[in-house]
């Protein structure tokens, strides 16, 4: 689409903002995987709880998903009002979805999980390490595009 230079100015902003968002968004996840190790060593150990984590870990966690969803629809947004296209950056965009599809499987995940049941708290340690991962492929794929890397 043919746009004037000052909305092509703000449309180079937000991709900047996407990619600023998602990346403390990151930080955000390293820190509830951080979280979640540190209240499954202590449960594996026999340790008492810390239920401070335990609480921090599930507070952030019920808002995580609603925000993947928008870092993922403000990228979307971003490369349609520049390109008119989603799928100019298929591996970006196919591993975003695959994040946020996992971060809302994990958030119902996290529901199932009971005191002293291991099989789902094991499903959500596994795909919270995956999300991990693909959030660090995923921010530099991001940069690799903004920068040319």
């Amino acid at each position: 689409m043919p746009y004037g230079e000052t909305f092509q100015s703000v449309i180079s902003s937000i991709k900047y903002a996407h990619g600023s968002f998602n990346a403390i968004l990151l930080l955000i996840f390293l820190y509830q995987g951080w979280l979640g190790l540190r209240i499954r060593g202590r449960r594996k150990s026999g340790k008492p709880s810390e239920v401070q984590f335990a609480v921090r870990h599930r507070n952030l966690g019920m808002f995580l998903p609603f925000l993947v969803i928008a870092g993922f629809g403000g990228g979307i947004g971003a490369v349609f009002l520049s390109l008119d296209d989603f799928f100019v950056y298929p591996v970006h965009f196919l591993n975003g979805l695959a994040l946020s599809f996992l971060v809302v499987a994990t958030s119902l995940i996290s529901k199932k999980i009971r005191a002293r049941e291991n099989e789902w708290r094991n499903i959500h340690y596994y795909i919270g390490v995956t999300i991990i991962f693909l959030f660090a492929v995923q921010v530099y794929f991001g940069l690799s595009m903004l920068f040319g890397v």
